[in-house]
């Protein structure tokens, strides 16, 4: 069980922050600038991301309170942990533990982020996401940029500012109708991550740099989401395990009226982990269609297995 988060007090961050030298910013969010820096947690140093929230952020207050009060009561080895908080001199400070590797964002195309790492990454934030909905809390802000890794390559998620906790399971219909307020919402953004995480950032961005939804359904249905991945990824890919990923993402977006639940969809993406670890460890039958003589090929044999 992680420590209580702290309350430190303004001086102390400006001190380990040498008072927001931009030297130490290693971000910059919707609510203000990040800041690397190392304080003291139960005596021991730790590396933290200072967020300094931008005061013409009209909702600062609602947002800080609402982050400081999920991160205090939820503990889940895939959610960023809380260190402390400053709230003090008219400035709002949130701490958290620093993640090593930064944003998924940045590793979309990065070939060193291998199909297991990626597979794990995925399943990993399901679990984050299926232990906030079962606690009636909807995260509201699921993107490549708000998942953070850490020196492990073990996925944190982060970005509590929007979060909607659901009082005793009431949904208000105003929300719902909006296309707020529900699970479906993070379900929805999560499928667009699994396209990412898939195909990268590129296959699938329109010339103002919007994700294209229908684009990765209709490549998808048209059995050519294959020819989206790097092909030295695809090369890594057991093909049940690349199967089943692939239909999760696609039932993810598809079905946005009745989408799947998190349970299901971290039951299905530890399945498609599961083949991918059998095939790197030589056990699984699969190897034998990598030595097919073409992608098409390999696209008839992987396809025939979509109902997962």
């Amino acid at each position: 069980m992680s420590s209580a988060p702290v309350q430190f007090s303004y001086q102390e961050i400006v001190s380990v922050t040498n008072n927001f030298d931009d030297v130490n910013v290693i971000g910059k969010g919707g609510l203000g600038k990040v800041y690397k820096a190392k304080v003291s947690q139960s005596g021991e140093p730790v590396d933290v991301a200072v967020r300094r929230i931008d005061h013409s952020y009209w909702l600062q207050d609602n947002a800080f309170a609402k982050e400081i009060e999920i991160l205090s009561k939820l503990k889940h080895k895939n959610l960023i942990s809380l260190v402390g908080f400053c709230d003090e001199n008219d400035e709002i400070l949130v701490i958290n533990k620093h993640a090593a590797n930064a944003s998924l964002f940045e590793h979309l195309s990065d070939p060193t982020l291998t199909w297991m790492r990626r597979l794990k990454i995925s399943a990993g934030v399901a679990s984050a996401l299926k232990y906030m909905h079962n606690h009636s809390v909807i995260h509201h802000n699921v993107s490549s940029t708000t998942i953070l890794l850490d020196e492990n390559w073990e996925a944190k998620l982060s970005g509590f500012e929007f979060c909607m906790v659901i009082q005793e399971g009431h949904l208000d219909p105003a929300y719902e109708r909006i296309g707020v307020g529900s699970y479906k919402s993070d379900t929805f953004s999560f499928g667009i991550v699994l396209f990412q995480i898939l195909c990268g950032m590129k296959a699938f961005l329109s010339k103002d740099g919007t994700f294209q939804a229908p684009l990765a359904i209709f490549q998808y249905e048209d059995r050519k989401l294959h020819k989206l991945v790097d092909q030295d990824l695809y090369k890594q890919m057991d093909p049940q395990s690349f199967n089943i990923f692939s239909a999760v993402a696609y039932d993810c977006l598809k079905e946005r009226r009745a989408p799947p639940n998190m349970n299901q969809v971290l039951q299905r993406l530890e399945k498609a982990l599961n083949f991918q670890e059998k095939y790197e460890n030589h056990e699984h039958s699969s190897t034998v269609v990598r030595k097919g003589p073409s992608n098409e090929m390999m696209s008839t044999v992987v396809l025939e297995y979509v109902q997962v």
